[in-house]
């Protein structure tokens, strides 16, 4: 069942029939057909304000303020992305997320107070909150899902906790029967559980990149890591015997080179993740596609870390805005489905309480 607002299209010979009250503008013919980039308005100096005023806040009021904190910044992100003319927006209500954070404070209270009495009852609470994963991910997705929107429609998330524990136990089978090998499945079935099931309006998304894809995106890396690290072995042997260079300083240059590319290959990771997975995403008929250069995210990633750490964390806000603006602007949309002719889907209010605890519990739901 679904709510919906459509105008009704007429031509131009037939709108010179009808009531000035039912004559419309039609859908602009130049977006139908062509490729829209995304984009971004958001700065670093204005996201510091809301960044740092969340802190004290959160801070001052000893945490009870973070559901206001997380509601500013998605509002700020989503406002300031704008596709086509028009902006995203997060609805979340801080009152209702607050309940499901309080609720996800107790429980982890509650196991930490266990793990001071009794060994089995902390495993026995670690196991169900791991067992309860799939239905947490599940949740979380909806929740997000159903209080974002894209102008005036609605996303939607139709996956199921039944095919989220599905997809959650191929993922375990594959992990153990490959003995970790094929851990770029498990991401795969990740992906395309969250995109398979998502909607906004009407329209569905749809991951059309199969496993071997994500295969080649996590081991390139790796595989080119391990090259590196052989050339360079290499090139130190044979410089042995023209330098007066010791041993010892050796080893150090080559450790030198081994941290530079071991820093390189989880960045290079997420690019390519986040490469195959845009540029296999559909909506309906209309085609997503990236511009990223897979080095030039790696590069940011690793830079936003650096400067994180030696700024003790003051340049946060910075490295938000650098990588969001990055992946967003490299975002393109072949549009073919008209934009103002979405509908909203019936859906409920969904609680928060998933959402919490995945935050409280550190459970990433965002690769």
């Amino acid at each position: 069942m679904q709510n919906q607002d459509i105008h009704p299209t007429f031509t131009a010979e037939e709108q010179t029939h009808l009531p000035p009250a039912l004559v419309v503008d039609s859908p602009e013919p130049q977006l139908l057909g062509q490729r829209h980039p995304f984009h971004f308005y958001g700065t670093a100096m204005e996201y510091f304000g809301i960044w740092i005023v969340n802190i004290l806040l959160i801070i001052v009021t000893l945490g009870l303020y973070a559901p206001w904190a997380k509601v500013r910044r998605l509002r700020y992100f989503y406002g300031n992305t704008e596709f086509i003319q028009r902006r995203f927006d997060f609805t979340g209500v801080p009152s209702k997320i607050l309940i499901g954070r309080l609720i996800a404070i107790g429980l982890y209270l509650a196991i930490s107070l266990l793990s001071n009495y009794s060994v089995r009852a902390t495993l026995i609470g670690v196991l169900i909150l791991y067992l309860a994963v799939p239905w947490l991910i599940r949740a979380t997705l909806r929740f997000n899902a159903r209080n974002s929107k894209f102008g005036n429609s609605r996303f939607f998330f139709s996956g199921t906790s039944k095919k989220a524990y599905i997809e959650f136990l191929k993922g375990i089978l594959v992990y153990i029967l490959t003995l970790g090998v094929f851990f770029p499945v498990l991401i795969w079935l990740y992906k395309r559980y969250c995109l398979d099931h998502l909607f906004a309006g009407q329209l569905q998304f749809k991951l059309q990149a199969d496993w071997p894809a994500y295969m080649r995106a996590m081991y390139v890396p790796l595989f080119l890591f391990i090259g590196m690290l052989g050339a360079a072995a290499l090139v130190l042997a044979l410089l042995a015997d023209f330098s007066s260079l010791s041993a010892v300083q050796y080893v150090w240059i080559f450790m030198g080179i081994y941290l530079l590319a071991a820093l390189f290959i989880w960045p290079l990771m997420l690019a390519r993740i986040f490469m195959t997975s845009w540029n296999n995403t559909t909506i309906s008929r209309s085609q997503f596609q990236t511009s990223c250069n897979q080095w030039r995210y790696a590069w940011i990633v690793l830079s936003n870390w650096i400067v994180k750490i030696l700024t003790l964390g003051l340049m946060t806000p910075w490295a938000a805005i650098r990588l969001y603006r990055y992946q967003v602007e490299s975002l393109s949309l072949h549009l073919n489905n008209d934009p103002d002719l979405l509908m909203n889907q019936l859906q409920g209010d969904p609680s928060a309480i998933a959402e919490e605890i995945s935050d409280i519990f550190d459970i990433d739901v965002s690769l």
